[in-house]
């Protein structure tokens, strides 16, 4: 069985090599028995969002971010329409803005009931986020000079760094099987249980009675322990 793999915008929305979320991925879903295609997809070029298992969109500077946009209109209801039919998707870093209403005044997608308004400085910091989907934390970086408010379903609460504004403590959206949210690191590299439930997900859409194989990867579980750690004794967590 085979699953496909679109990796949008790969060469400019790439800032925090964001490749790396989709080639571990890649092999993932390769160590669970799927044949899996990566197709990579950039300004003006034709695709057809149907055709794809899950869609990946990276982190870029604000500049981009603007560029990629009003190129991505095109394919605005096509993109409502995979959203709404609950296939898999993540949108890290402020690709994930986009899906708003609108970015500092001006027209976004408009997919999800949320505007993002720039803030004066630019705001970065290490974080560990707690999720209901996860039985452990997420932890990652977030740079960013912007703040959405919405009344949307969170990915992630705060329990150290920052959140999306100042004034609560939840970060991201959670929508179907949307995920957006603005760590970057890679996410889905520096969190293995993160990577796995994505992985579920994306194979249970191919195949209804798919079991999840448990593998261990030892270096990658090392890793994030040592980084959660490390966070949680800066922020005395």
């Amino acid at each position: 069985m085979q699953i496909k793999i679109l990796h949008l915008y790969y060469d400019i929305m790439n800032l925090y090599g964001e490749y790396g979320n989709v080639k571990i991925l890649e092999t993932a879903i390769k160590e669970q028995g799927f044949q899996v295609i990566v197709e990579k997809k950039s300004l003006g070029d034709e695709l057809s969002i149907n055709d794809y298992d899950f869609i990946y969109l990276g982190c870029g500077t604000e500049r981009n971010q603007s560029v990629v946009l009003e190129d991505l209109k095109r394919y605005q209801p096509d993109l409502k329409k995979y959203i709404e039919e609950s296939k898999v998707m993540l949108a890290t870093g402020n690709s994930y803005e986009m899906f708003g209403k609108s970015i500092e005044g001006k027209e976004a997608l408009g997919i999800f009931d949320f505007e993002v308004s720039r803030t004066k400085d630019r705001v970065t910091s290490d974080v560990i986020y707690k999720s209901k989907y996860l039985e452990k934390e997420v932890v990652g970086f977030v740079n960013k000079m912007s703040n959405i408010v919405h009344n949307l379903n969170p990915l992630f609460e705060v329990e150290f760094g920052i959140g999306e504004n100042e004034k609560n403590n939840q970060e991201g959206v959670k929508y179907k099987s949307f995920y957006g949210t603005y760590v970057s690191g890679p996410i889905l590299v520096r969190n293995p249980e993160f990577l796995r439930h994505l992985v579920k997900e994306i194979c249970c859409t191919k195949d209804t009675a798919f079991q999840m194989k448990e593998i261990y990867h030892e270096n990658e579980e090392k890793g994030y322990e040592l980084v959660l750690k490390e966070l949680k004794g800066r922020g005395s967590v």
